[in-house]
């Protein structure tokens, strides 16, 4: 286990940052080792609420990369910070420190081969919840920034994005279609968007009825509108089917957030059956 003494004093005084971070040192007293453009990251705790100029945090460890060789503790971390964040009033400071934080640990997990932290940058980036302070390793004291900090936030969030949908994960496969299909951080590629709804579906049904009943809405849009496939209304009502199946199971289990995409299903299959039918 690396060792790594908190500058910040252990007094009691609940006065450490929310994302405090520092470069490791290639050697003792070799100076700082920028090479692959992330820092060790300070993990601190909200204990009490802030006051008198003080955060009201506590330093638990620093994260080390060495320590982590398959990323799960910069991914656990990261959620935290994620999460912390989500339950922050929005107009605080805190609430983008948090982000930042999830960010830099996040990275640190991709860069280890861990594709969930893939996943949930594409949440980071797509949303911009950073509000555009992301991690910049030139400004930070490296020599040379990260390729990817070359890129614009909606190709940092397609490529996060792809490389999730490629390790098999089914709600990055639909997103991924999403990107394609928008022509977000990429060029627009029905047809190949289509082909990851349909993927995402495929994976999906072994998963959570959130993952393939939002595939399946995405499917039944797509034959709808003729869209990277034939148009075909009876294909259309089949997926919008199953579309209404996947999202009221979703919903009825808590998923709240998909009550509008349920709406959405609802409608499309109406539109669908109308069509079908031919009675208007």
């Amino acid at each position: 286990m690396t060792k790594h003494k908190w500058h910040g004093g252990d007094d009691g005084s609940l006065n450490a940052p929310v994302f405090g971070w520092m470069w490791p040192e290639k050697v003792p007293g070799g100076g700082p080792n920028t090479e692959t453009g992330l820092p060790l990251v300070w993990i601190t705790q909200q204990v009490v609420e802030p006051q008198d100029g003080r955060t009201g945090r506590r330093c638990i460890y620093c994260y080390d990369p060495e320590d982590d060789p398959d990323g799960e503790v910069a991914l656990g971390a990261g959620a935290d910070y994620y999460n912390e964040a989500i339950s922050c009033d929005w107009r605080t400071e805190r609430r983008v420190e948090c982000f930042r934080a999830a960010e830099v640990l996040y990275l640190h997990a991709s860069r280890l081969g861990n594709a969930m932290a893939d996943d949930d940058l594409t949440y980071v980036y797509s949303y911009d919840r950073c509000e555009g302070n992301y991690w910049d390793s030139v400004a930070a004291g490296a020599k040379f920034p990260r390729p990817e900090e070359r890129l614009s936030i909606a190709e940092r969030a397609f490529a996060h994005c792809r490389v999730a949908a490629e390790a098999g994960i089914a709600e990055s496969c639909y997103k991924l279609g999403d990107f394609l299909r928008d022509g977000r951080g990429c060029d627009k590629d029905a047809d190949k968007a289509y082909q990851w709804y349909r993927r995402a579906y495929d994976l999906g049904k072994s998963d959570s009825p959130v993952y393939w009943g939002s595939a399946a809405l995405r499917l039944g849009k797509a034959h709808e509108e003729g869209e990277g496939c034939t148009q075909s209304f009876q294909e259309a009502k089949g997926w919008y089917s199953r579309a209404v199946t996947g999202l009221s199971a979703a919903v009825r289990e808590g998923e709240s957030w998909y009550r509008g995409a349920l709406k959405s299903a609802e409608a499309g299959l109406a539109r669908a059956e109308q069509e079908v039918s031919g009675k208007y």
